[in-house]
């Protein structure tokens, strides 16, 4: 009789889905040792009192309406750790690729405002919700950089710089031109 494990060993990964045998190959070899592959979603977090907390929180709701399996592990393997967080970065990164587009968008539409000499008042309150709206983002999205800092922030930082530029520009044509 095996004994009862004390703890699991949980694989992830990512194989392109063509060609299929690959995939097939993969699930095979698993399947062959044992392994379960459970029709749940899963998602991976860093374990830390906050998300602790919070996945208490939502764990009441889940098991109120489905399956819930949480398993806390310690890596020991320093490459494996590192495979991980480049996941994370790798995520945190395409988040502050799309913030960056938003910010370009952001000055493209200021300038075309300021070009096409669109000059009301609702223009500027939009355009400041807009604004309001990319640096609760950042704000967001840096919260839960907690690997380390990427150095995407800083041309990040910067475009949000000339996003409150052009902006300033903007309201300032705005508000000399009705204020006359």
């Amino acid at each position: 009789m095996i004994e009862k494990p004390m703890s699991w060993l949980i694989v992830f990964y990512d194989v392109p889905t063509e060609p299929t045998k690959q995939r097939v190959r993969i699930w095979r070899e698993f399947k062959k040792i044992g392994a379960l592959y459970p029709q749940m979603s899963f998602c991976v977090l860093p374990n830390n009192k906050e998300n602790k907390e919070k996945i208490e929180e939502i764990s009441k709701f889940i098991e109120d309406n489905g399956k819930l399996i949480k398993i806390s592990t310690k890596e020991d393997d320093e490459k494996e750790h590192e495979k991980m967080l480049e996941l994370f970065r790798e995520e945190r990164d395409k988040q502050y690729d799309e913030i960056y587009e938003e910010c370009e968008e952001f000055i493209e539409e200021t300038n075309l405002n300021i070009k096409n000499k669109k000059f009301t008042q609702e223009e500027v309150e939009e355009m400041e919700e807009v604004l309001d709206g990319l640096n609760r983002w950042v704000e967001k999205v840096m919260s839960k950089d907690w690997i380390k800092t990427s150095p995407k922030i800083t041309n990040l930082k910067e475009c949000l710089k000339k996003c409150q530029e052009a902006m300033d520009q903007f309201a300032e044509l705005s508000y000399s031109r009705n204020s006359h």
